[in-house]
């Protein structure tokens, strides 16, 4: 059989991924294609995602496809893995024709590979040229055409581009929560990225204590604050686009109804609950459980500058109890400062 593997950290795995194992195919006229997770990748620093998750994301996002095969070889290795031993193990065990296939990304470091000219006579690698960008390589790599998908494993783990991914993979990111902090982080100042988070568990806390879903009411509470950094002309021209409406209010208020949209449509979220929680986040003006919970954890968030303990006590008990009472101490204070 005639073998293309794709070896990386697919972390996660995208239609990038997808699309280079079809175009293998296509025109490399190979059986199958291996698509090969590493478990230490020797020229990346970051630590990545648990195996366990990555290599269940390949299995959803190839299930589709006869031709596609998740092989586990490099992740039997404790040690960092390396292309030239995992090429000999697979001749160990296979009889199989070998096509290694890799992006331009790999091909400027294949220099810093362990035995680059060793690794060329022992399979076919294999470079796909992505609109005319291939830099140039004295090995002996063929070299074939590919449109390019302008996507990266880098920019979805930030939140963007999440419409590369398989449903069933951006699915499974959610329920297990990966990567989804770095979504704020890239998007607010340290501060406001630690507020987030508090408001999460906050809101996680809420939820547990009120039978409410954790999970919806963690996400609430981790977005909520999620285009607080948006700078003010960006805001408006969501405002006027999504909600002419609300122009009215003052532009701190805005965030929150902006907010509502960008997890709808740049994260893909869309749970009404979730939705709805963060558009009222701000003025309480819903008494949704979920909108009481996350207007109740912004104000009552312990990271604040004074004690929250009772009225933290208190939506614990009764949400909706705990709720009036924030908001009525809310309107004072607002009162006041006028």
């Amino acid at each position: 059989m005639r073998i293309a593997i794709i070896g990386g950290s697919f972390d996660p795995i995208h239609y990038g991924h997808i699309h280079m194992g079809l175009e293998s195919i296509k025109q490399l006229k190979v059986d199958e294609v291996w698509f090969m997770p590493t478990k230490i990748t020797p020229l990346k620093d970051r630590e990545l995602t648990s195996v366990e998750d990555r290599v269940s994301m390949i299995k959803l996002a190839i299930e589709p496809y006869a031709n596609f095969k998740l092989c586990t070889l490099e992740l039997e290795r404790e040690e960092k893995s390396y292309t030239i031993d995992t090429l000999r193990e697979l001749k160990k065990r296979y009889k199989h024709e070998f096509y290694w296939i890799i992006g331009n990304d790999q091909l400027e470091q294949f220099n810093r590979w362990k035995d680059p000219e060793k690794l060329v006579k022992m399979a076919q690698f294999v470079c796909f040229d992505r609109d005319h960008m291939l830099t140039k390589t004295s090995y002996d790599i063929k070299r074939l055409h590919m449109e390019c998908m302008p996507v990266s494993s880098s920019e979805i783990r930030m939140g963007n581009k999440l419409n590369y991914l398989p449903s069933k993979v951006l699915d499974y990111i959610y329920a297990n929560r990966l990567y989804v902090k770095e979504f704020v982080a890239s998007r607010v100042p340290e501060h406001r990225y630690r507020h987030s988070l508090s408001v999460a568990n906050l809101c996680e806390e809420f939820a547990r204590n009120n039978g409410l879903d954790v999970n919806v009411a963690y996400y609430i509470g981790l977005f909520h604050d999620v285009c607080k950094a948006m700078p003010k002309d960006r805001m408006l021209c969501w405002i006027k686009a999504i909600c002419p409406e609300n122009e009215k209010y003052a532009p701190p208020v805005w965030h929150g109804f902006v907010g509502a949209e960008v997890v709808d449509r740049i994260f893909y979220i869309k749970d009404w609950r979730i939705k709805n929680a963060i558009y009222h986040h701000v003025l309480g003006t819903s008494t949704d459980p979920y909108a009481m919970a996350v207007f109740c954890a912004d104000k009552l968030d312990p990271l604040r500058d004074y004690d929250t303990s009772k009225g933290i006590q208190l939506c614990k008990q009764d949400l909706y109890k705990g709720f009036l009472k924030v908001k009525e101490d809310n309107e004072r204070y607002l009162q006041k400062g006028k």
